[in-house]
């Protein structure tokens, strides 16, 4: 499913947050329903994880990824068990990297469907908190956060939840229509009990009156088990630069999460925004060229 947006709206408020989950027609209940994942333990890999971080003069860069107080380097394994399921309020998990150090974490089900739906405007997101949190280059030496949605309630509501925002309605619907243009490509599909969410979304925010001219390119990837609603695995690749707020921002991140033995499919749609792209494009025109006159070359001599 395709969409070309004109003026298509951003959430960078937190008050929009509540618009959200009302607007996705998302029922929410008393009791959740997370299936049976009680003791359960999953490994997972880290495959690739960079980010790098530009603001003004200040730059930074980190391999790898941070969960609270603990780090996973990039290439490596760690593991995610369940500690406790709580129906009304959600799960407990500890997350184990290589060297047996552990942290802990929580995920409701609000908690993810509003993280998740703000995760689709990254871009502004990011820039907003770079802006208002400072840069702080130990963080990002640290490399990006593992995302915390190691588990999702497998209800048909939630997939519900998810297809509602591949659709042209929901964006529209938003906040600050005014501020942003771009292209929308987003699909929500089954294949195998596999439940994948795919999305890319490319353009521009601006807001003259803020001093705010950024342009991006954002996609997404994530896959759960539809059954168990545990995670399977995540591709990010996002890039940005421009002004914000008056901030000279340039922002490069790329993640591959997932199980071990999981062979996660790529990204559904593929912009040719990401930064390289147009080098990768002069090289190979230029390494055809040169091909072509060795060839020629070499019919001339005969």
């Amino acid at each position: 499913m395709k969409f070309n947006i004109k003026k298509l709206s951003f959430v960078i408020m937190p008050l929009i947050l509540t618009f959200i989950v009302y607007s996705s027609s998302f029922i929410v209940k008393t009791q959740a329903t997370w299936g049976d994942i009680s003791g359960e333990s999953t490994e997972y890999l880290l495959e690739s994880s960079v980010w790098i971080v530009k603001i003004n003069n200040l730059e930074a860069s980190g391999e790898g990824a941070s969960f609270n107080e603990i780090n996973v380097d990039m290439n490596t394994r760690y593991d995610v068990d369940v500690l406790d399921v709580d129906n009304v309020w959600g799960v407990d998990f500890k997350v184990t990297n290589y060297t047996n150090a552990n942290s802990n974490g929580l995920i409701t089900n609000d908690m993810f469907l509003s993280q998740f739906s703000k995760f689709l405007y990254y871009p502004v997101e990011e820039c907003n908190r770079l802006v208002n949190s400072g840069f702080n280059k130990d963080e990002i030496n640290r490399g990006p956060p593992l995302k915390q949605w190691f588990f999702v309630e497998p209800e048909q509501e939630v997939w519900d939840f998810l297809d509602n925002l591949t659709t042209l309605e929901y964006h529209n619907a938003l906040p600050n229509s005014l501020l942003f243009d771009a292209t929308l490509e987003a699909e929500l599909e089954t294949v195998d009990n596999q439940v994948i969410f795919d999305m890319y979304i490319r353009g521009t925010y601006e807001n003259e009156s803020s001093n705010t001219s950024l342009q991006f390119d954002h996609m997404i990837k994530f896959v759960w088990d539809k059954i168990s609603g545990i995670l399977l695995g995540y591709r990010i690749a996002t890039y940005m630069f421009g002004q914000f707020q008056g901030y000279s921002i340039t922002e490069d991140l790329l993640i591959i999460n997932r199980q071990t033995g999981f062979e996660l499919p790529r990204f559904k749609f593929v912009s040719g925004f990401i930064p390289g792209f147009g080098f990768l494009i002069a090289v190979i025109g230029l390494g055809t060229i040169l091909v072509a006159s060795i060839i020629y070359g070499r019919k001339k001599k005969k």
